[in-house]
Formats: C-alpha cells, sequence, structure tokens
C-alpha cells in the first residue's frame, strides 16, 4: 500500500469503537470527476473469543469507477502468556467519481460474534474536472494502471504463492500500448515469471482489466516481507513512460520445528523415483550406465534441491542433465524435474549406485515426510564374462551388426543368367549381329566427319540472356536440391545413430541457408529471421540451436533427443526456405 498504516489512521475521521472491535474509514477530500482516490477502511479484532464471521460489505459503489482493490492482513500477539491477540485487516479501494455534485457514500458492513458493526455514512463533494469534454485527448481517460494480486498471503518459508499482475484502464486500446514487464529482484524472496501471455479483457464497473502476467514467489525468509512494485512501459505518441504496481506484504512463517536432518529447502507434496535406462543390457566394467532420477510433484520446484548421487570408490559419474517439465498451479509448479546422470562402474560384481536421502514439508498436512534414501543396483560384469553369457545366435548378431556399423558394403542386384543348350549355330542371329555392327561404324564415321566440319568454321557463342531475379529463382531451385539432399541425409544419419556426422551435416545445412540469403554472421540470420518471419520465429531458432548445442556436446545421445532435434530442423528450415 502506499500509505503507511499510521498516516491513514492520522486520516480516520469515522471511527465506532464497541467493546474489543474497531471499524474506521478514512477520510476524502473533494476529488474531481475522473480522478482516482483511495479509500481505506480499518478493522481491529481484539479478543479470544471474538470471531469475524463475514466479510467487509462495502456500501453500493455504482456511482464510481472501481480501480482496483488491495489487503492486508496482520496478527499481532500483545501478550502470548494471556493469549492476547489482536487480528487486523486494513482493506483499500481506488475509486474514481463518474460525475460532478454531493455523493453520499453509504456504511462498511461486519459481523463479529453475532453483532453488526458499521461506520457511519459521509458525502463526497465532487468537482468539475478543469477540462472539458471537447477536448480530444483527455489523459484522465487514457491512463492505465497496474495491480498486483496475491490469493494466499500468508505462506511458510519456500512456500510458493501464486501473483496475477493486471492491467487497468478505461480504453481497450491502451492494453496493447503495455510491455516490457519488469519483476524486482530482492534477497530475502525468489520472483519466477511463469507466463506473460495476456488473457481476455473482463470489465467491471466500466473499467476494463487484463491479467498481463502471472509469477511464482519463493520466500526465502521468515517475517513480513514486502513485495517491490512490478513495473511495465506504455508507448505513447512521444516517447514511453513507466508505470508501477502495488505493493504488496507477504507474511512469511517459519517451518515447524521436528525437521529431518536431511531436510534442505522443499516446501510441497513430492515423489521421488530412480531408474535404469540400460536395465535390458547388462552392465560392463568401465562402460556407461545410464541412470536418471524423476522427482514429481507439486511445490517449490524452482528453488528446491535435487537429491545427488553420493561418491563411492564403485564407481564414478558425471555432472547431470536437468530436463524441467512444468506447469504453474495454485498449489505451485506442478510436473517433473528429471535429472540423467552417467555412471561408469569401477568394479565387478554388485555395485550400489546411492542417492542422497530427500524429505519435505507438506503446508497441507503441515508435517514433514521422509522419502528415505533411492538406490539402484547394477551386477556389473566384465567384457569378456559378457560375451560367454551370451548365445551363439547372439555372438552372431553382434559380429554381423558390427560389420554392418563399421564397413561400407554396397548394396549389389543379381541376376540369374540362364544359357541355353544348343547343339547346332543359328545363322540368323549371326547376320543380325553383323548388320548391327556395320550401322555403328556407319554412324561413327558419319558423326567424326561432321565434328571435323565444325571445327574448320568460326562458332559463334550465344549466350542466353539472364535477369537477376532468373538466377535468383536458378540458385533457389539448386539449394531446394541441396536441402532436400541434406534432410535426406540427415533422417539416414538418424537411423544409423552416426551423430558426430549429424552435427557436423547440420551445421553445413545452416551455412548453406545463410549463402542462400547472403549472410555471413550468426547475428545477421537471425536479425533477418526477425525482420522476415517475426519475433516468434526468431526466437524458435534460438531454441532450437541451444538445443542443439546441449546435446551436440552430451556425453551420451537418446534417440528421442535426437528424433525432436531432426524434427525441429525439418520444420523450421522449411519455413525459412520458403
Amino acid at each position: 500500500m502506499k500509505q503507511p498504516i499510521a498516516y491513514i489512521l492520522f486520516l480516520f475521521s469515522a471511527l465506532l469503537v464497541q467493546g474489543q472491535v474497531t471499524l474506521a474509514i478514512s477520510d476524502v477530500k473533494d476529488p474531481k470527476v475522473n480522478q482516482k482516490f483511495s479509500i481505506t477502511v480499518l478493522l481491529e479484532i481484539s479478543g479470544e473469543n471474538l470471531e469475524q464471521e463475514t466479510p467487509l460489505r462495502m456500501p453500493d459503489l455504482s456511482k464510481f469507477d472501481v480501480i482496483g482493490t488491495a489487503s492486508e492482513q496482520n496478527t499481532v500477539v500483545l501478550d502470548p502468556k494471556k493469549g492476547n491477540v489482536l487480528n487486523q485487516i486494513v482493506y483499500q479501494v481506488v475509486l474514481s467519481p463518474k460525475q460532478a455534485g454531493k455523493v453520499k457514500f453509504g456504511s462498511v458492513l461486519v459481523t463479529v460474534n453475532g453483532k453488526i458493526y458499521k461506520t457511519e455514512p459521509f458525502d463526497i463533494n465532487v468537482r468539475e474536472n478543469e477540462k472539458k469534454s471537447s477536448v480530444a485527448d483527455n489523459t484522465s481517460n487514457s491512463d492505465v494502471y497496474l495491480s498486483m494480486e496475491i490469493q494466499d498471503k500468508t505462506v511458510y518459508k519456500n512456500e510458493p504463492a501464486l501473483a496475477v499482475l493486471r492491467a487497468h484502464s478505461r480504453d481497450y486500446g491502451n492494453f496493447r500500448k503495455v510491455g516490457h514487464i519488469q519483476y524486482p529482484q530482492q534477497k530475502n524472496l525468489r520472483i519466477k515469471p511463469v507466463s506473460f501471455a495476456k488473457s481476455e479483457i473482463e470489465t467491471n464497473s466500466g473499467m476494463a482489466s487484463q491479467v498481463i502476467g502471472v509469477f511464482m514467489i519463493f520466500p526465502t525468509e521468515t517475517g513480513s516481507i514486502d513485495i517491490h512494485p512490478v513495473s511495465a512501459s506504455v508507448s505513447g505518441r512521444e516517447k514511453e513512460h513507466k508505470i508501477s504496481s502495488n505493493r504488496i506484504t507477504l507474511n512469511v512463517k517459519k517451518l515447524p520445528s521436528g525437521m529431518p536432518q536431511d531436510f534442505k529447502n522443499a516446501v510441497g507434496n513430492f515423489d521421488v523415483s530412480v531408474a535404469n535406462r540400460n536395465a535390458n543390457e547388462i552392465p560392463e566394467l568401465e562402460k556407461p550406465v545410464n541412470i536418471t532420477l524423476k522427482l514429481s510433484g507439486a511445490g517449490n520446484f524452482g528453488t528446491l534441491h535435487l537429491p545427488k548421487i553420493v561418491n563411492s570408490e564403485e564407481y564414478v559419474f558425471f555432472a547431470p542433465k536437468i530436463t524441467s517439465n512444468t506447469v504453474a498451479q495454485t498449489e505451485g509448479l506442478s510436473g517433473d524435474i528429471i535429472a540423467e546422470y552417467v555412471v561408469i562402474p569401477k568394479k565387478t560384481g554388485p555395485v550400489t549406485v546411492n542417492f542422497e536421502n530427500f524429505s519435505f514439508f507438506d503446508p497441507s498436512e503441515q508435517k514433514y515426510v521422509d522419502l528415505g534414501a533411492k538406490s539402484i543396483l547394477l551386477n556389473v560384469k566384465t567384457h569378456e564374462q559378457v560375451a560367454d553369457a551370451k548365445s551363439t545366435m547372439e555372438k552372431v548378431n553382434d559380429y554381423t551388426n558390427t560389420v554392418l556399423e563399421t564397413v561400407n558394403t554396397p548394396v549389389l542386384q543379381t541376376h540369374n543368367l540362364k544359357i541355353k543348350d544348343k547343339s547346332r549355330i543359328d545363322w540368323k542371329i549371326v547376320v543380325g549381329n553383323l548388320a548391327l555392327m556395320a550401322s555403328l561404324l556407319s554412324l561413327f564415321l558419319v558423326v567424326k566427319k561432321k565434328m571435323s566440319d565444325r571445327k574448320l568454321k568460326p562458332v559463334v557463342a550465344n549466350k542466353p540472356i539472364v535477369t537477376i531475379a532468373e538466377t535468383e529463382e536458378l540458385l533457389r531451385k539448386q539449394m531446394s536440391h541441396q536441402f532436400d539432399d541434406n534432410i535426406e541425409y540427415l533422417k539416414k544419419l538418424a537411423e544409423n545413430k552416426d551423430f558426430t556426422k549429424f552435427f557436423a551435416t547440420y551445421d553445413e545445412l545452416k551455412e548453406e541457408t545463410k549463402k542462400l540469403h547472403h549472410l555471413t554472421t550468426e547475428s545477421d540470420f537471425k536479425k533477418y529471421l526477425e525482420e522476415n518471419k517475426g519475433q516468434l520465429f526468431a526466437d524458435n531458432y534460438r531454441a532450437l540451436s541451444e538445443q542443439i548445442q546441449i546435446e551436440k556436446y552430451a556425453p551420451l545421445h537418446s534417440e528421442e533427443h535426437i528424433d525432436e532435434l531432426l524434427k525441429g530442423i525439418i520444420s523450421l528450415y522449411s519455413d525459412i526456405r520458403k
């Protein structure tokens, strides 16, 4: 809220005190038509047996435009020994008068323990706006406001809170001008943007609103945390100007006692599973084994620590490849995170790959859950032991596959040639062959004579006149054939699992595409895509390039990832070629 509570209390004019319930409302200076102003309502309930039975009920606001609302709830312990607790609710509404004159603002009502408490009604003198309605550019009608809303403002440490950013305006066209949303960076919390997609425009009491951003907030400290405003830029006729949202106070509770020893910072509801992706193969000594850890559920996926493989002399492992597949829900990020490890056994026999213990705090049940440590048992053998355990047919198949993968064997077409046994000479065939040879000899002499005659005559070369457009069209046809050849070659390399040549061929395809459009550097190529294909297309190209670089230098390649990259390459470069 923009005004401190102390200043708000100083402005209060109507105050009703009955027992241990306090209900008050702030005073309002004379506003103008279409000028926004705020009204603040304070409710304090002090007493162990007092219970608020209804929310704050506002009076009729039909003569105002409701710009936005905000609320804050605090619990203050006055005397821990006696159990005296003060529950305080501060509610603020931003209004804008529709017409000039004296407007009555009614009573605010609330029911506590069956008794109705209310504020005294008062009059608001609304003055005429200095700007006349005949002015075409009415700045009061073109204002845009931002408001940040959080559904649950009381959370545990590291428990995610979903925040929604809304834009408010009377003019629908102003929503198209809002952009460049920037969220604050704070030490006591982490903000993870979930989506900047704009929702459908909603209208209420003449004021339109639209969701322009969704964020996930992860508090890393306890206590009362002020979330700084989120800003955005609004493009105008001359220059851009910035607007900011309201401040929000988040009440972060401490985690309860009884925390497990291996607990780190996971808050939500999770499940952990491990698997061997080479389960159908016998683990060999000094040969890589793919082991995956999958953490699924809902919670603070953006900030939690995944359980890692425990170091051991029986194996070595490399840094995992992390894949995240999560979506925003009211209880946090929901989905799963997969960590893919490459483990190399260093001894034969049973080898146990152990992971760290994992525990989490479930805020819905308000208790800790210890999932323990996960592990996988590998029965490691030497190469000779694996070969001896195979049957004769499996050895033949392995040898055949090795030859087919390493030796370039040409494909030959064979025909069955059958010779008929004849006891005498067929003179008709002999005569026909002689006649054919004579004809070929005559044709050779005629062609030779014509060529000698051509050498004696000067030849005038008639070069066809080709325009620049025809030349470019010819180049496009040639590049089209090269593109089709490269795509077919990429498919063949993917099928043969020759990933080194696969990435080299892709680089050649990218360079040929740049040459076709007379581009040399990667930055020029990205700029060309933005200008001719759009920003979304250029972002897809950047994402594909990053995926290719990650997969290119990965220690192991999976067929699923290569197939996804191949589909992306075909789809993207087919659109570029159009």
